[in-house]
């Protein structure tokens, strides 16, 4: 049931924090927080100074390049990224310029394919135009839902660069899988290239790893009627075969005014100040859209004028987090929870360990609860503390997946993530993690079983019986605490009231619980007493024997496609032993299945690191991997 990894480039791997001891058994004291390097990795060769020739001949981007900027160079003006205009955009942001330059460079030398022709040879001999045509991917992960953005550009030009690539961008961080289409100027054939992206897609979803169940269109100005008038009409309309209504359209600054009652439901936002698309009159449509029964909201931001795009900076920004809200809120098959299971855990790429230019931010979480062995008395108040990291552009106005990740023996709270003050290099692990589309942006929460004292954890018999008896404060004082002060699904689920047992319930497809050593012993707790509220566990190098039936037992309320467990350890880890057993014991148990008897439905993998040890380079490298499959 297992699968062995290779040691591969361990030496260059977490050297700040080899000397770690995560242990449930013996062990020394953990080190000082490794405090990461000032320099910053690089995100790619292009600057706001790098010419925009230079991007469009870049040798791996091949005969696509010119498609990066309108065909027509009469459309923009500018020599260098920093300087880029485009006819009736306003509020262009230099630095998502030179970010989207470099996603696609990223992404070439990855052996990821960016751009997919539209039509066949034959048809662009037959069509000229057609030449110019074609579809930027946007990597979520596999098998998510997936946004179709249309660029602006009154019908004469695409200004993908502000109106479609920035949209995408920002989705496939969220997960989602996003395509940017360069159409053929002109309404009419601007919609049958749209019509014609959707067949495409949907006829090669299997191939693409994207989901078109639920599927969305994104638009702004002209973008934006191409969005409605298909998702409207449908592709029969424009030359395709019938394919499914999108779930959500999306328009941005566009004077669209007539209404046929055949709507998807919209979403729109528009300037104040616009002096193409008028807010009043897109007030109106939304408004009648809503009288035929179609949901429709609309968000109008004051003093914006046309093509703002993300609107980085200015009032509109996080508009796409309220339009991604809108659109979960129509689909009628739940987001993809998939599990990504890789063959062989994957080693940390060692330019992570240094810091990122896109950090997050470490915050402390103070918070209220009760001595642990008197619990249920509550005679004994205590105060205790955790670590909360945030992803870059953390934004209270859009939900975010969340992941409880405990610490082993002889360690605090601080251990994995540092301080605020003192990151380690965990945290700069993250940051490049969710900095290249590796994981969805997160909250991340180190919490402690440490009692009374911050030494608890150093005794063995103690720590067991405080990782048994964790699941109380968990549930009742850390989650309520840290998911009322930061956005998570459980804000969703309560609709705006206070969060209680039910709205931590209802949004356990967006939580999970990890931990290495006696981190492992509190996950499994954690399955065992709060199952109702967590969807997946990774314990990591579990080294101590547990009841495991009665841990188990809890499974037998849930469907065994409800939850997952991603169990990992080394073959030079005392640990082996013990999670080789226990792992045997679940495929043989009535409430697991493993993926590699069954990909699709199984709901634990067993995966074991060759050469690895009990150590800080083990719990970096599994916790990077356990995020990788969950998020």
């Amino acid at each position: 049931m297992q699968k062995t990894g290779k040691k591969g480039m361990k030496s260059a791997v977490l050297p700040l924090v080899l000397s770690m001891i995560l242990t449930a058994c013996g062990g020394a004291a953990s080190p000082e927080n490794a405090v990461p390097s000032d320099t910053e990795s690089s995100s790619g060769p292009f600057t706001k100074d790098t010419p925009i020739d230079d991007v469009i001949s870049e040798p791996s981007f091949g005969d696509w390049g010119r498609l990066i900027f309108p065909a027509d160079d009469g459309y923009y003006s500018g020599e260098t990224l920093g300087d880029l205009q485009l006819t009736w955009y306003s509020d262009i942001n230099p630095d998502k310029t030179v970010e989207i330059a470099n996603y696609f460079y990223q992404q070439t030398q990855e052996g990821n394919q960016v751009f997919y022709d539209l039509y066949t040879d034959e048809e662009k001999a037959a069509d000229p135009e057609k030449n110019d045509t074609g579809l930027f991917f946007f990597r979520g992960r596999p098998d998510a839902k997936t946004a179709i953005v249309n660029a602006g550009g009154g019908f004469a030009y695409v200004g993908a660069m502000q109106d479609s690539f920035p949209a995408a961008l920002e989705l496939s961080k969220m997960g989602y899988n996003a395509v940017a289409l360069i159409y053929r100027p002109g309404a009419d054939t601007a919609c049958e290239d749209l019509a014609h992206t959707i067949a495409y897609l949907e006829e090669n979803a299997d191939q693409l790893q994207i989901d078109m169940t639920d599927y969305s269109l994104w638009g702004g100005s002209a973008g934006a009627r191409m969005a409605d008038r298909v998702g409207t009409n449908g592709t029969a309309a424009y030359g395709e075969k019938a394919y499914p209504q999108p779930a959500i359209v999306v328009t941005q600054y566009t004077g669209l005014s007539e209404v046929t009652g055949n709507e998807p439901p919209t979403y729109a936002n528009v300037g104040t100040e616009d002096y193409i698309a008028d807010a009043q009159v897109m007030q109106g449509r939304i408004d009648a859209i809503k009288a035929n029964g179609t949901d429709a909201e609309i968000e109008i931001f004051d003093g914006l004028s046309h093509g703002f795009g993300l609107g980085q900076g200015t009032d509109a920004e996080g508009w796409v987090n309220h339009a991604v809200s809108f659109w979960e809120e129509h689909m009628t098959a739940p987001a993809a929870q998939s599990v990504q299971i890789p063959d062989e855990i994957q080693t940390v790429p060692s330019s992570y360990l240094s810091a990122s230019g896109h950090p997050g931010t470490l915050v402390d979480l103070n918070y209220d609860t009760w001595e642990s062995f008197s619990y249920d008395e509550r005679s004994t108040p205590l105060t205790k503390h955790a670590v909360v990291y945030l992803p870059e552009g953390y934004d209270e106005s859009r939900p975010y997946d969340i992941v409880y990740n405990m610490h082993g023996g002889w360690s605090t709270e601080n251990t994995l993530l540092g301080t605020p003050g003192q990151p380690s290099a965990f945290k700069n692990i993250l940051d490049h993690a969710i900095e290249n589309g590796e994981i969805a942006p997160l909250i991340m929460v180190c919490p402690t079983y440490n009692n009374t004292s911050d030494q608890d954890a150093a005794d063995f018999s103690l720590a067991l019986d405080l990782t048994e008896n964790y699941h109380n404060e968990l549930l009742n004082d850390l989650m309520p605490a840290a998911e009322s002060k930061y956005h998570t699904y459980a804000q969703e689920a309560a609709k705006g009231t206070q969060i209680t047992a039910g709205s931590l319930r209802d949004s356990r497809d967006h939580r999970a619980f990890v931990g290495f050593s006696m981190g492992s012993v509190t996950t499994w707790h954690t399955f065992e007493y709060d199952l109702d509220y967590f969807r997946y566990f990774s314990p990591m190098s579990c080294g101590t024997s547990l009841d495991d039936e009665q841990i188990w037992q809890a499974a037998g309320d849930h469907d065994p496609s409800d939850y997952f467990v991603f169990v990992m350890t080394g073959t030079d880890d005392f640990a082996y032993r013990y999670d080789t057993d226990r792992t045997e014991k679940m495929a043989a148990s009535p409430y697991f299945t493993s993926v590699d008897d069954d990909p699709a439905g199984g709901n634990f993998a067993f995966r074991v690191m060759d050469g690895y040890a009990h150590d800080g380079q083990a719990v970096m490298t599994y916790t990077y991997n356990a995020l990788l499959a969950f998020f």
